[in-house]
């Protein structure tokens, strides 16, 4: 099966799919909805309602407000008439005329005071009590007015699944097929017949992946965090003090003088990032290898890209030249544009690199450098021999996990909305992301066997996803102790235990100590001194946990439906006490640190167990509850590492910077320097 329309997949977009990827979104949403059995039309009602309720608090809320406001005023007014009173009484006690006065004035402010008691008791009050009173009915009722809706909706919000962003996406393009999770099958197939790697690399854990193929060439869709170390700056300043004696016409005077001295070191520090990027295998061309990066086309005119095409095209041309010299294969296109603004002028096969890039080829990438829309030239293209490497600078930003908590929500139109724009911005992101691959033509055409690999399989689930789940847990259930950074969450097989994979996660980070050097500088008052310059020293520190994950190859949906039955509950208290469910995969952290004597296998079992099931006749409470408990178990992809990353650097900085009192040994460091905070006499003739 093949789409032509394909063949130029920058028009494909703007002319078929964006528009038809909408109507199956919509198409997709609707029959979440029939599934859920939403009454559409009662929930906007009880929305309407709601959201009326809230407009009345708010409101109310500027009422209360105002007769606070008022009743302030009025407190500050008595206030200070009695206090002119008070001050008029007294002046005019010394002076006999302006003694009636003050009485007079002093009379009225008491009067004024007991008046505004009553206005405050009688008045502000009363009203300020019934305002409050009738606040509170108003939030009860809009507080059962949301729950009401929440009970609507949840049929539909039960039904939202991991991978409903992937199915769409297949639904739209059927040349894509994706994969519910990265199986051990997969992942066998990229790394034996197109040399996948391992995620062996100690600073660089899974956070994410997507697998799949297009027309049985497969590809990886992956986003790790990394960590990697940096050199960086501390300052410190010390501040000295000293005078001179000067001769003047009067004879000698003292001067006082300072001086701040400013000294710095660099020390290493850990930086850490996300990067996403995609993986293709495919056998077209496979002893080819070549990069390119973006070439800073996007954004200009014709007229700047013609000039920035003729510049380039020069020094390409004594990069031939010089190529010929030395005997080395590199021969430059009759087509300036796109070996100007494409590159790869480092690739190893000119054959091979021209039976890919055929003058098709060359217009469906040169079309993708030019346009700006939506994204422009913001993509890595990397060969290597099977392999091909994609990353863009929009995905980095993008979200492809399609949590289901992003699309929980009371009101339908809302959800609608959310649901919609996700899923748009999903495809848009991921369709770019392939579109540099989908360019070439050469790579729809050809059509790759399943590579069946013969015997057992070491684990149940790829080392990816291993990592990938492991990362869907809170980091302070696995993080080392005294951590002051994020953690690198490594996996390593323990044993295949029937269904289950045992693994040994170990969380990388590094405790943070605050570290003193002295820098000699020297200052005005012609000596040495030691300036303190206070630094963060990272040091490695790692822990270890037992995880076991299997695959269940079930909805969220059904697993939601069984998970609250008695004899699942009993059973996850003890093994584990905490759990993660996602793409049909279940992870779950073992008390003890081992599963030698529990017996995982037993999760699909239970679960699968049609007898127990929890009926779905809940009240509006517990419908709350579990949805309240879903999200925040969730809150771990949306909280990410890098958020805490730099909160902790933050932190860090402030333990650089803010003032503390020296400990007696850095005192006396300074003392035999001579850098005590007493002046410094030097005399100094005119």
């Amino acid at each position: 099966m093949s789409d032509d329309l394909l063949l130029e997949p920058s028009n494909a977009y703007k002319n078929k799919y964006k528009e038809l990827h909408k109507e199956n979104t919509i198409k997709y949403f609707e029959e979440l909805c029939k599934k859920g059995n939403v009454d559409i039309e009662l929930n906007r009602k009880t929305c309407k309602d709601y959201y009326a309720k809230v407009n009345d608090i708010d409101n109310l809320d500027k009422k209360i407000k105002k007769y606070v406001t008022y009743r302030t005023l009025t407190i500050i007014g008595i206030v200070i008439f009695l206090a002119v009173g008070v001050f008029l009484l007294q002046k005019g006690i010394k002076k006999e005329i302006e003694l009636a006065i003050g009485i007079s004035v002093f009379v009225v402010s008491i009067l004024a005071l007991v008046g505004g008691i009553l206005l405050i008791v009688k008045k502000f009050n009363k009203l300020l009590g019934k305002l409050y009173e009738t606040k509170e009915q108003y939030l009860a009722e809009a507080e059962a007015l949301k729950n009401q809706a929440w009970a609507q909706m949840n049929g539909l919000n039960a039904r939202y699944d991991w991978n409903i962003a992937a199915e769409i996406f297949e639904m739209t393009i059927p040349l894509f097929q994706m994969d519910q999770y990265f199986d051990v099958k997969k992942y066998q197939y990229l790394h034996d017949k197109y040399g996948l790697s391992s995620n062996d690399e100690n600073n660089i854990s899974t956070y994410f992946c997507q697998s799949g193929s297009i027309l049985g060439n497969p590809f990886l869709l992956c986003k790790d965090f990394k960590q990697d170390m940096t050199s960086k700056t501390y300052t410190g300043s010390l501040t000295i003090h000293w005078t001179t004696r000067e001769r003047t016409s009067n004879g000698y005077r003292t001067v006082s003088h300072s001086q701040t001295l400013v000294a710095s070191v660099n020390k290493p520090t850990p930086i850490y990032d996300y990067q996403t990027y995609l993986v293709y295998g495919n056998d077209a061309a496979p002893k080819l290898q070549f990069s390119r990066e973006p070439s800073n086309a996007t954004g200009k005119n014709e007229k700047e890209i013609n000039k920035m095409v003729k510049s380039r095209v020069k020094d390409l041309d004594k990069l031939a030249q010089k190529a010929i010299s030395k005997g080395k294969d590199y021969t430059r296109f009759g087509n300036d544009e796109f070996e100007a603004l494409f590159g790869g002028e480092d690739r190893n096969n000119e054959v091979e690199y021209r039976l890919l890039f055929t003058p098709l080829a060359q217009k469906n990438l040169l079309n993708l450098i030019k346009d700006p829309i939506p994204y422009g030239d913001d993509f890595i293209f990397k060969k290597d021999n099977q392999l091909n490497y994609i990353a863009s600078r929009h995905s980095q930003k993008a979200d492809y996990t399609s949590n289901p908590a992003y699309f929980i929500d009371f009101d339908y139109d809302k959800a609608r909305e959310k649901f919609i724009n996700y899923n748009m911005e999903y495809f848009k992101s991921l369709y770019y992301d392939f579109a540099p691959l989908i360019s070439i033509p050469l790579y729809q055409q050809h059509k790759s066997f399943e590579y069946i690999y013969e015997g057992e399989y070491d684990s149940n689930i790829s080392c990816y996803e291993h990592e990938a789940m492991a990362n869907r847990f809170d980091l302070k259930l696995l993080e080392p102790e005294g951590a002051a950074t994020p953690s690198i969450l490594k996996t390593n097989l323990i044993r295949k235990n029937k269904d289950f994979d045992e693994i040994t996660v170990t969380a990388h980070s590094f405790q943070a100590f605050r570290r003193v050097t002295y820098v000699t500088k020297y200052g005005g008052d012609g000596r040495f001194h030691n300036v303190p310059v206070y630094w963060i020293e990272y040091v490695p520190v790692s822990k270890q946990s037992t995880m076991a994950v299997e695959a269940l190859n079930s909805s969220r949906f059904e697993f939601n439906n069984q998970k609250y039955n008695p004899k699942f509950t009993e059973f996850i208290n003890n093994i584990s006490n905490n759990y993660r469910y996602e793409r049909g995969l279940f992870a779950a952290l073992l008390l003890g640190g081992s599963s030698v004597n529990v017996n995982v296998n037993e999760v699909n079992t239970i679960l699968k167990d049609t007898t127990t099931t929890v009926s779905e006749k809940i009240s509006t409470e517990e419908i709350i509850r579990r949805i309240s408990n879903e999200i925040n178990d969730n809150k771990t992809i949306q909280n990410t590492n890098l958020n805490e990353a730099q909160e902790s650097l933050l932190k860090d900085n402030n333990m650089e910077t803010k003032e503390v009192e020296l400990t007696e040994e850095e005192k006396l460091e300074q003392e035999s320097t001579g850098d005590n905070p007493e002046d410094n006499t030097k005399e100094k003739g005119e």
